[in-house]
């Protein structure tokens, strides 16, 4: 098929031939030419979207940057004003204190309004100022260093200094409490006289005090009472603690007391009986077996008829359900000795966290409000060591008696024992055991 195209390619005209090629050439090159547009546009159109979004990224980038120093200025405002909040805060509460310990000092009513308060105060203590700057003389009572109360007359130095003038003797004066005033040794008599003789005195001898202030509140009545409202919740458990400490004590003690009284009596008494063959004397020795010792013998006597082993088992058993009677409480007084210190050691922590909470708050300026905290610490670590140390000590007391107890029953059943077991012998072997 090519072979006869290409011949009929050569049998063609060859002026046909070009003019075709010349024709398919131009309409290759118009493609090429529209190809090249369109790519040029292509070229022109991404150009411009690529600028628009650099454009755009730039103005995101300032608008981040922007952004960005915005958000450092609100951080450094809101540093800023956590700074002043705090500030505040430590100012608010140095204000609170500073108002506090001046009330107590100027002796005035606590307010709850801090602004309220600040003319108040500054009242107070411009007259107090005023006060103490004062001088002169007045009638007046002080006493003597020997303690006899005379009337004269006082020349007060503000509030920090006084003289005493009398003809039963002169000097300076020192407060002794209740705003009375005493000459403590022969001290300053010369500047008293001159003093009231309107002179100048050639050497000042004066005893300086610090200004006395009304008793402004009146202590409360002491007593158990305020001691347990002081201790706190901890402190109050631990007193309820020792009471039922104190009580199981006492129920042992009666316990053990009535257990061992004539224990080891009736025990040679009633072997005295078995060695004499006398079981029904025995029995009615026993009377109606109201104490522990009683109860092993009886048992042992009703298993008198059985052999040594069962009598053996007998007693362990009748040994066995006296126990508890005899170890009641024990352990429990050993659970408050263990216990109560720990439970004291408790409340001290408590107390003292309580304490902290008040320096956070008030700060360390007024003594008194740390004192609860501090009371309860204390009061809490005397409750627990008074509970722990008479308990621990009762306890080993009664557990002594309690292992009396047991070591008469012990020794009475197997004497009991012995005395039966001699008693079934033949004469021959009785005689031979004695």
């Amino acid at each position: 098929m090519i072979s006869v195209l290409t011949a009929a390619a050569m049998a063609a005209d060859p002026t046909t031939l070009e003019a075709a090629y010349q024709k398919e050439y131009a309409y290759l090159r118009a493609e090429r030419e529209e190809l090249v547009g369109r790519l040029a546009a292509l070229e022109a159109q991404a150009n411009s979207r690529v600028a628009a979004a650099e454009a755009d990224l730039d103005r995101n980038q300032q608008r981040l940057v922007a952004m960005t120093r915005d958000a450092d200025r609100a951080e450094d405002s809101f540093d800023t004003l956590d700074r002043q909040t705090t500030s505040m805060d430590d100012a608010g509460v140095l204000l609170t204190t500073t108002l506090q310990q001046a009330s107590d000092t100027l002796g005035l009513a606590p307010t709850d309004s801090a602004v309220a308060a600040v003319p108040t105060l500054f009242d107070t203590a411009a007259r107090a100022i005023a006060e103490g700057g004062t001088s002169g003389w007045s009638d007046g009572a002080y006493f003597l260093p020997d303690g006899q109360q005379v009337q004269g007359r006082i020349y007060r130095w503000g509030r920090i200094g006084a003289w005493g003038v009398s003809d039963a003797g002169s000097g300076a004066l020192a407060p002794v409490g209740e705003g009375r005033l005493q000459v403590r040794r022969d001290f300053g008599a010369e500047t008293a006289t001159y003093l009231a003789g309107g002179r100048p005195p050639r050497q000042l001898e004066v005893q300086l005090f610090e200004p006395e202030r009304e008793a402004e509140e009146v202590e409360e009545a002491g007593g158990l009472g305020q001691l347990l409202h002081e201790s706190g919740t901890m402190g109050q458990i631990l007193f309820g603690l020792g009471v039922v400490s104190g009580l199981l004590a006492i129920i042992r003690a009666l316990t053990l007391v009535r257990a061992r009284r004539g224990g080891m009596a009736l025990v040679h008494r009633v072997t005295t009986l078995v060695a004499e063959d006398r079981l029904d004397a025995a029995m009615s020795a026993l009377g109606k077996r109201t104490g522990p010792t009683a109860r092993v013998l009886g048992s042992v006597l009703d298993a008198a008829h059985r052999g040594r082993i069962e009598q053996e088992r007998v007693v362990d058993e009748a040994i066995l359900a006296e126990t508890p009677t005899v170890d009641r409480f024990a352990s429990a007084l050993v659970v408050i000795t263990a216990g109560a210190p720990l439970l004291g050691l408790l409340g001290t922590v408590t107390g003292m966290i309580a304490t902290f909470d008040v320096i956070t708050q008030h700060g360390t300026g007024n003594p008194k409000l740390m004192s609860a905290g501090i009371a309860e610490a204390l009061i809490c670590t005397a409750f627990g060591l008074a509970v722990a140390i008479p308990t621990l000590l009762v306890g080993n007391v009664l557990s002594s008696v309690g292992d009396s107890v047991k070591n008469t029953l012990d020794r009475g059943a197997l004497s009991l024992l012995n005395s039966l077991e001699l008693r079934n012998r033949p004469p021959r072997q009785q005689a031979a055991a004695k």
